[in-house]
């Protein structure tokens, strides 16, 4: 008799729903973070003479936090589309599996 494993399909689904929710809540953050804190020039002041080291590390930020993102929705697409064709992938061998042996046990009678 062969020793085998069973995978939870079932999991796996909601695993790729979860990581979906998370890329959605992602989209919004990645909005936010490029056109919700878009600050001018002059808000740092005019007379001030930090003002522009402060806008340029305000720029310098929104960049890291876009790029960062970018690379975390990325991760996580590549992982959920992985996992879906796993579980799609178990999913067809559980199909042919149970069409085999029902197909076997029509065979015996």
């Amino acid at each position: 008799m062969a020793d085998g494993y069973r995978v939870n399909t079932d999991e796996l689904e909601a695993v790729v729903k979860r990581l979906r929710v998370i890329q959605q809540n992602m989209a919004q953050t990645a909005d936010r973070s490029t056109y919700g804190t878009e600050v001018p020039a002059e808000a740092f002041g005019v007379n001030f003479s930090h003002a522009t080291d402060l806008y340029q590390a305000h720029s310098r930020m929104q960049s890291w936090l876009s790029t960062t993102i970018a690379g975390l929705n990325s991760l996580i697409s590549d992982f959920g589309d992985k996992a879906q064709t796993v579980n799609n992938a178990y999913k067809g061998q559980e199909a042919e599996n149970s069409a085999a042996m029902t197909q076997y046990g029509q065979g015996a009678n």
